[in-house]
């Protein structure tokens, strides 16, 4: 094995997570298709079994199309507080691998293992052993020299693998892929790289910049420094690309300001929970309003002290509804609360706000 480079990071991303979790505990549903997700006429995967993908089911699908596409398959509005309890074992499983952490979602984490040198690799493999035992299930984990690498890494060897990305196997990696394998590369920027002849990865590594830039300003920098496989973005303890968030589409839309009020407080104490199962703390409070005609407004205030206060965390997100929003007669359809610039809980004053919920002033 040929020596590493100086910047290891490793990317982790549970396979079919909530679909999984729930195969592994009702061993009825193993082998058949699982859909997780909101049961509503509204409702949307949020994930799907590896037997339900291939009926073309998928995160984000509305949930009547994939009940149409596959009528037989066991459709579930999902268990948060046992997906919780999986993602706090594998986040120590990561701790005790890594001091750096960037924690995506519940199922999902950068960790960098820079500091093991040489011996970065066999700790990643190691880290993947090691969630498999604890928790009876499977991940896929990417070591690279960058973020977008050890993703791209994890991304191509689901379910079930590993991939180490080393520095002279980039371009070969990288050029064959179509352009929309490009980190933040929706249908829609995919569909302008496609017109301009950009097919894949290697075509927009050797595109003109300023042809790029002209067309997308300073993304498209990004999207060249990508295609080239160069990502500086730091692994960090606080960063705010880390957020947790709860979001609910409701089957019939909210009207009573009071109604919308309690959910309001209702998903963000759910929030602050996660937050705290996770040893986590946040600087900013935001939430997310959808009207009937699909309208969407999110407001949020940043706080001068992190905090996983759920008190406080429930008071911002209710002044930031009755302050900042101008709620539409006809109702909301989705409402949604989340928190982002997250740190680790290292030291945690838990009255510094408990008693006083009005203490927001330091949000702006």
């Amino acid at each position: 094995m040929e020596p590493l480079d100086e910047r290891w990071i490793g990317h982790l991303d549970m396979d079919a997570f909530f679909a999984s979790v729930e195969q592994l505990d009702e061993p009825a549903y193993r082998g058949r298709p699982v859909v997780v997700g909101g049961l509503g006429p509204r409702g949307v995967v949020a994930t799907a079994s590896y037997e339900a993908r291939r009926f073309g089911i998928h995160s984000a699908m509305p949930m009547a199309v994939a009940q149409k596409r596959c009528p037989d398959a066991v459709f579930l509005a999902g268990r948060f507080e046992r997906y919780h309890e999986i993602s706090v074992r594998v986040r120590q499983i990561l701790t005790g691998a890594s001091s750096l952490l960037e924690t995506v979602s519940l199922d999902e984490a950068f960790f960098d293992l820079s500091e093991h040198g040489r011996g970065a690799v066999a700790v990643a493999e190691g880290v993947k052993r090691e969630v498999q035992a604890a928790t009876g299930l499977t991940c896929s984990v990417g070591v690279a020299p960058n973020r977008f690498l050890a993703k791209m890494g994890s991304e191509l060897s689901k379910p079930d693998g590993f991939l180490w990305i080393e520095p002279g196997s980039v371009r070969e990696l990288l050029d064959p892929l179509p352009v929309g394998k490009i980190w933040g590369v929706g249908e829609v920027t995919e569909r302008r790289l496609r017109g301009l002849g950009f097919l894949r990865i290697a075509d927009l590594r050797q595109a003109p910049l300023d042809l790029l830039t002209r067309e997308f300003g300073s993304m498209g920098l990004r999207l060249q420094e990508l295609a080239r496989g160069e990502d500086a973005t730091p692994i960090g303890a606080e960063t705010d690309s880390v957020s947790m968030s709860r979001e609910v589409t409701y089957s019939v839309d909210l009207v009573q300001f009071e109604e919308i009020e309690d959910e309001v407080r209702r998903l963000a104490r759910t929030v602050a929970q996660e937050l705290r199962g996770e040893s986590m703390l946040c600087r900013t409070v935001r939430i997310k309003v959808r009207y009937p005609d699909f309208r969407t407004i999110t407001r949020q205030a940043r706080l001068s002290v992190s905090t996983d206060s759920e008190t406080l965390i429930e008071a911002l997100a209710v002044h930031l509804l009755r302050e900042h929003t101008h709620l539409d007669e006809h109702g909301v359809r989705l409402l949604g609360v989340g928190v982002s610039g997250l740190g680790a809980a290292l030291s945690r004053q838990l009255s510094l706000f408990d008693d006083s919920p009005l203490a927001a002033s330091g949000a702006g």
